[in-house]
């Protein structure tokens, strides 16, 4: 029997938590959208980065709701794709389809390096010093760390030069991880979703079901973002970056954005900086190893793993932020630990 389009196959298990992927699209199509009008009014110069972003939130029309769209909407991004990994690690995604995993990683690690770069760019005080202790790391590298270093930077330390590269990259980067992002859904819906469609199925209507659904969580996504920007548009702002950048005073704390913190308490649980950087480099290359594992099933012991790996999350995310005195230091250490464990599970 041949079925109309609207009418498919679907589990009965499908539910809201399968919307992620549409709305990380919906909100990766703002980022695109507003960035692009955002850039036609930016001048990546040391002279005006930094009064240049005030310029467009008071000279351009609506040019504050596109700033702190484009900021917050950053972290309101990592928020639904943390919980988008979350999900497929819950499911066993990386052993049901590796090939569509692998691509959802690569444009994960694209984004990471799209939104550090993107971080820098107002220059503010903050900014400034997070990215020159985060360019500093590749100085590990043998024998041509530091010949790396002053080529990410154009000069001897982070300057106009610095701030030209990251702006062309940040620019240039989203259009890579759009490409990558297409694949993925490609071998998605070659392959199919991880909720598999069982003897006990139930033939509903698209249109009348799930398109509503993802309507749904459109407007919730939209309602959110929206309350951000108009109620508590700098809640999530770090203070000092309220200060125009100076590269002679170095912050008593320098803390990365939330989304950023779990790696920077993984880089920070090791003195040696060596050790540390390796450490972070295993936590790059997590989610890809996790698809060269052999399958597994959907066991109740794996899902409580991976319940227990997000709350662990949730903790390492928090004592990123917090100094390196006892007894977070211990926690960094340990929590770091059970972070890898569904490596070894």
């Amino acid at each position: 029997m041949v079925l109309p389009r609207m009418y498919l196959p679907l589990p009965l298990r499908i539910r809201y938590f399968w919307n992620l992927g549409r709305m990380l699209g919906l909100l990766i199509g703002v980022q695109v959208t507003t960035g692009l009008i955002l850039s036609i009014h930016y001048v990546p110069h040391i002279r005006h980065r930094f009064s240049m972003v005030f310029n467009i939130m008071v000279d351009l029309e609506g040019g504050s709701v596109l700033r702190f769209m484009h900021c917050n909407g950053s972290r309101l991004i990592f928020l639904i794709i943390y919980l988008h990994i979350f999900k497929g690690m819950y499911y066993n995604s990386y052993s049901t389809n590796k090939s569509t995993w692998l691509f959802g990683c690569a444009a994960y690690i694209l984004m990471i390096l799209i939104a550090f770069l993107g971080y820098v760019l107002p220059w503010g005080q903050m900014r400034y010093w997070g990215a020159t202790v985060i360019t500093r790391l590749i100085t590990t590298v043998p024998g041509v760390g530091k010949w790396l270093l002053i080529i990410i930077w154009g000069d001897y330390s982070v300057n106009n030069r610095s701030l030209n590269r990251f702006y062309t990259l940040h620019f240039i980067i989203p259009f890579v991880m759009i490409v990558i992002i297409i694949i993925h859904l490609v071998f998605l819906h070659s392959k199919g979703r991880t909720c598999e469609i069982s003897s006990n199925k139930l033939i509903i209507p698209f249109r009348n079901y799930f398109m509503w659904k993802d309507s749904v969580g459109f407007i919730i996504l939209i309602m959110v973002l929206l309350a951000n920007i108009t109620y508590f548009p700098e809640y999530f702002l770090d203070s000092e970056n309220s200060i125009r950048a100076r590269p002679l005073v170095t912050p008593v704390h320098i803390v990365p954005e939330w989304y950023f913190l779990y790696a920077y308490c993984v880089l920070k649980s090791i003195e040696r900086k060596v050790i540390g950087v390796f450490i972070l480099l295993c936590r790059v290359a997590f989610f890809p190893i996790l698809a060269i594992k052999q399958n597994q099933h959907n066991s109740v012991g794996h899902k409580i793993v991976i319940i227990i790996w997000l709350v662990n999350f949730i903790i390492l995310t928090k004592i990123g932020s917090l100094e390196l005195i006892y007894p977070y230091s211990f926690f960094r250490v340990f929590c770091t630990l059970i972070h890898f464990i569904p490596l070894i599970y």
